[in-house]
């Protein structure tokens, strides 16, 4: 995965997070597209307990998931979880922008 294929260490950058490219910006994609994929693999675990549960218990069917619409409240609700994932997603930008302020105002 690394830039330097000859060199087996990973470094870590100050903030403690590891770093396998030359270029930090990759590190930072590859730690939002990491971050996101988690994100990912917990919601598709979970949805499916719930789908298998009301399945089983004669709740519904998978299929009526499909058709479902939701209401304002649940709009908001889920703008709000949205909001929390793109936040955690998008937390190693925000740890970079806080380091170059940071930098910036010790100049």
């Amino acid at each position: 995965m690394a830039n330097n294929p000859g060199n087996e260490r990973v470094q870590f950058v100050q903030s403690g997070r590891p770093r396998f490219f030359t270029d930090p910006v990759n590190d930072q994609l590859l730690a939002m597209i990491t971050a996101l994929l988690g994100e990912v693999c917990v919601l598709r675990e979970r949805l499916d307990t719930v789908e298998r549960l009301a399945e089983q218990r004669g709740l519904w069917r998978r299929e009526d998931v499909e058709g479902y619409e939701a209401d304002p409240a649940a709009d908001k609700a889920r703008d709000e979880l949205r909001t929390a994932a793109l936040a955690r997603v998008f937390s190693v930008l925000n740890e970079e922008i806080a380091r170059l302020r940071h930098a910036a105002g010790n100049k």
